[in-house]
């Protein structure tokens, strides 16, 4: 076998905050990875993949039928294999989500547990399956979840899509989501899209995605009618679907035992008026419970705030760096430290010889904190207080793949001194810099997302106790007290940019210390965001290489959202102030994003602001674009709110692939306003979002 080295940059995956070097270790690395690769791109010695040279996987053009042109159907060809769902014998997991991968569980919150069958998940070249006790842990579907099934030919223009989402909720649309509750169905707002990332134009999945948050344990039935094809012909109904639509499922054991829950999902739809002659598809499928979604991290906090105390972890400074005026015209203190916090992982075999972690889980299945952990933090004092002005706290978290050195950027130096705030911040472990070999290592085996969805609630709970300790303790600390330092810890908020952004929600659901937090260019639901992100795109190029089925992509992505879920920000927004986790107030946050980004979709915060959490949509958003069924708020807003920065960059096409435009990439350019900043710091001191536009969309020059 002659392999060649894949060589990832990884300074592309930590360019959330424009590669910025200015902190204590700097954002950028490469990383060499040997993927087992031959020169042009296949899998050395053919192990397992019929990837083509663009991800596609074409048929050998000489290869001998499976079975004569005449031969009799058989269950599997008609069903698909044993275990699959067999709605759609296409793709052994398609349509998913579906109620097919649920068994009956009464130890979970739900009563079902997801429980795919061994055999059925995606194989990597290297010979590897996914094992279903990867997603075993959910007693449903993730809130995040991608809903997938193959329709070949499917004529596009006739379902809702991203720019036409009001069409999901009328009365004609082909397309229904529909949320199942006490009293009925109600149609959902979604919208449909095919795989880009498919070249072959026949292979495409149709992707169908939620435009709003979904709910936690609910059930929800996906339906589609009368659809033709791009020439106008009716698409046939699957020979197990349409059996089981039209009663002729008698005799077929298969779907005999489906039976009953599809007459259940068939008389959901006549209920809402959609025929069963009508269909071409449907199904259903449940959400997981928020016992499922955030027992672990719910349970993490409130066990290590009862072994540390109230305050939280002890601050210890390692090193406390007086800076000159002329070495750093704002920051007069750079001080490193740490805190000793329970730690709730266990060590296994990494990636080339790293180290990963996963859940030390008790008797009760929860995780258990059998040792401790130092997690390192960089504090910074402006020289506004020098002379005895109070400062507030605000804790940044850190872009994609970075660190904790991404505190020191210049504009938060200029920030800190200028409105008189202490700036600190740790690394996010689970998603930070010396996590990049491990996650290279997990896309080569889906097996070990564990490595990465574990360790971010470790991450997590570090960034919530932090929060804590520097709320309660920071003002007597005798560093700062010898040198006069006064801390107002009465003014403690939360700002991240990029995946800072993203998981600020996230630490803002969670954190009973911060109530309110800038969240800079944010996002949600990581499989429908990597795809749309220029940032992961080294990433798939490993993902071709392992994974060269397409479908097998996609469901991956699905399955990894499983265990991200309860991390991700999608199954948090609903607990800022809608419906608060357990012991916290309600928490609101001012979310800038920039028009045309190339990391970070819009479209995702557009899902959040359509879902009646309170996340609003302020005025003026782009005069360009209407996001549908949502209405934007007036300045002066209390509460949460998006604003959106404008440099000139167009809108992206409708689609899963990343944008590109002349302009360039806007990510990094709101939080270097001055207005930006003006408002950030008027909304974290009041609450309320004022107009820093003159009464305009906020448009800008390019820096």
């Amino acid at each position: 076998m002659r392999a060649v080295v894949l060589l990832v940059a990884v300074a592309v995956l930590a360019g959330c905050d424009d590669g910025e070097r200015d902190g204590v270790d700097g954002t950028g690395l490469d990383v060499s990875v040997d993927v087992g690769l031959e020169p042009d791109g296949s899998v050395a010695d053919g192990a397992g993949s019929d990837a083509g040279p663009d991800g596609a996987v074409d048929a050998e053009p000489d290869a001998e039928p499976d079975a004569e042109p005449d031969a009799a159907p058989t269950e599997e060809t008609l069903y698909g294999a044993p275990g699959c769902e067999e709605l759609d014998p296409s793709y052994c997991l398609y349509p998913w989500p579906s109620s097919r991968f649920l068994v009956a569980d009464e130890t979970r919150a739900s009563g079902w547990r997801l429980a795919p069958a061994a055999g059925t998940l995606p194989v990597s070249a290297m010979g590897s399956p996914v094992e279903p006790a990867l997603v075993e842990r959910a007693d449903g579907f993730p809130i995040g979840t991608p809903i997938m099934v193959h329709l070949p030919g499917v004529d596009l223009a006739q379902l809702p899509g991203e720019e036409s989402i009001e069409r999901s909720v009328a009365a004609d649309t082909r397309l229904g989501l529909f949320e199942v509750g006490e009293d009925g169905t109600r149609l959902v707002p979604c919208f449909a899209e095919l795989d880009l990332r498919e070249r072959r134009t026949e292979a495409r999945s149709l992707l169908v995605r939620p435009a709003v948050v979904l709910r936690e344990d609910t059930r929800y039935v996906v339906a589609l009618r009368d659809l033709v094809d791009v020439d106008g012909a009716p698409i046939a109904a699957s020979p197990g679907f349409a059996a089981l639509r039209d009663g002729m499922a008698d005799g077929i054991s298969r779907l005999e035992a489906r039976r009953d829950a599809m007459d259940e999902v068939f008389a959901l739809l006549e209920g809402a008026g959609w025929s069963r002659a009508s269909l071409t598809v449907a199904w259903d499928f449940r959400t997981a419970s928020h016992a499922s979604l955030h027992g672990d991290i719910l349970h993490m906090r409130d066990d290590a705030l009862a072994q540390l105390g109230d305050d939280g972890p002890e601050l210890v400074f390692d090193e406390v760096i007086e800076r000159s005026i002329d070495e750093d015209p704002h920051i007069a203190l750079e001080i490193h430290g740490h805190i000793t916090v329970p730690h709730y992982m266990r060590a296994v075999d990494g990636w080339q010889g790293e180290t990963a972690w996963v859940f030390d889980r008790g008797e009760d299945g929860r995780p258990v904190a059998r040792s401790t952990r130092d997690a390192p933090f960089l504090l910074l004092v402006p020289r506004a207080g020098l002379d005895g002005e109070p400062l507030g706290l605000i804790q940044y978290g850190h872009g994609l793949n970075g660190s904790r050195g991404q505190t020191a950027s210049g504009h938060h130096k200029e920030t800190a001194d200028e409105y008189g705030y202490v700036y600190y911040g740790a690394d996010m472990v689970g998603m930070s810099r010396a996590d990049v070999t491990n996650i290279i290592g997990l896309v080569t085996d889906v097996n070990r997302f564990v490595w990465l969805a574990d360790r971010l609630h470790q991450g997590m709970l570090e960034s919530v106790l932090l929060a804590r300790a520097m709320t309660r303790r920071l003002a007597t600390m005798p560093e700062l007290v010898e040198r006069g330092i006064v801390v107002d810890d009465t003014r403690s908020y939360w700002e991240g940019n990029s995946q800072g952004g993203i998981f600020g929600a996230t630490h803002l659901a969670l954190s009973a210390d911060h109530t309110r937090a800038v969240l800079g260019v944010p996002g949600q639901n990581y499989s429908m965001l990597l795809e749309r992100s220029v940032d992961f795109s080294p990433f798939f190029l490993i993902f071709d290489a392992m994974y060269g089925d397409r479908r097998d992509q996609l469901m991956l992505l699905a399955l990894m959202q499983v265990l991200w879920d309860s991390i991700d920000p999608v199954s948090h927004y609903r607990h800022l102030s809608a419906e608060p986790h357990p012991g916290n107030a309600p928490s609101h946050a001012l979310l800038g994003l920039a028009k045309g980004d190339w990391q970070v979709s819009l479209l995702t915060i557009e899902i959040v602001a359509r879902s009646g959490l309170g996340v609003e949509l302020m005025a003026h958003y782009d005069p360009e674009r209407a996001p549908a069924l949502i209405e934007p708020v007036p300045y002066p807003h209390t509460g949460t709110g998006v604003v959106n920065w404008n440099y000139g960059n167009p809108w992206p096409p409708a689609g899963n692939e990343p944008p590109e435009d002349e302009i360039g990439d806007p990510h990094g350019w709101p939080r270097k306003e001055p207005d930006y900043r003006r408002q950030a710091i008027h909304f974290l001191e009041t609450g309320e979002i004022i107009d820093v536009c003159g009464g305009a969309p906020c448009v800008r020059e390019r820096p």
